[in-house]
C-alpha cells in the first residue's frame, strides 16, 4: 500500500474538478487532503534503505535462517522435554548437548 506522487496528483486533479458549492464535493476535498497530508508526512521519515524487498536483504535473511535451523552450529543445551506422551513440555537442562537433529554432540577431550 504505497503513497505515490500519482495519489498527490489524484488529489489535485479532483481538486480542479470539484464544485467549491457543492458540500459533499468540499468535504470530501478536505478529506482527501487531510489524507495525502498524513501519508506525505510519514513518507518524509522514511528511509528508503530500509527496504525489505530487496535482494540483499531477502539473501541475508536466508542465511540467517539456515543457520538458525542449525543453531548457529553450537550444541543444544536445553530442549522442551515431554516427560510422558501425555504430559506437557518443559524447558529442562539436557544432559548431554545435541545437534539439532538429535544426535550426541561431539564432545572434545576436555569434555566440552
Amino acid at each position: 500500500n504505497k503513497f505515490t506522487e500519482a495519489d498527490e496528483a489524484k488529489t489535485a486533479d479532483f481538486e480542479a474538478r470539484a464544485d467549491p458549492k457543492n458540500q459533499d464535493m468540499a468535504t470530501l476535498l478536505e478529506e482527501m487532503k487531510a489524507h495525502t497530508k498524513k501519508l506525505s508526512d510519514l513518507r518524509k521519515n522514511e528511509d528508503p534503505r530500509l527496504s525489505f524487498s530487496t535482494p540483499e536483504f531477502r539473501e541475508a535473511q536466508r542465511i540467517f535462517t539456515e543457520n538458525f535451523k542449525k543453531n548457529f552450529g553450537r550444541p543444544v543445551e536445553w530442549a522442551l522435554v515431554r516427560k510422558y506422551p501425555w504430559s506437557t513440555p518443559t524447558l529442562e537442562k539436557l544432559e548431554v548437548p545435541v545437534d539439532v537433529d538429535g544426535n550426541p554432540w561431539p564432545l572434545d577431550e576436555e569434555g566440552k
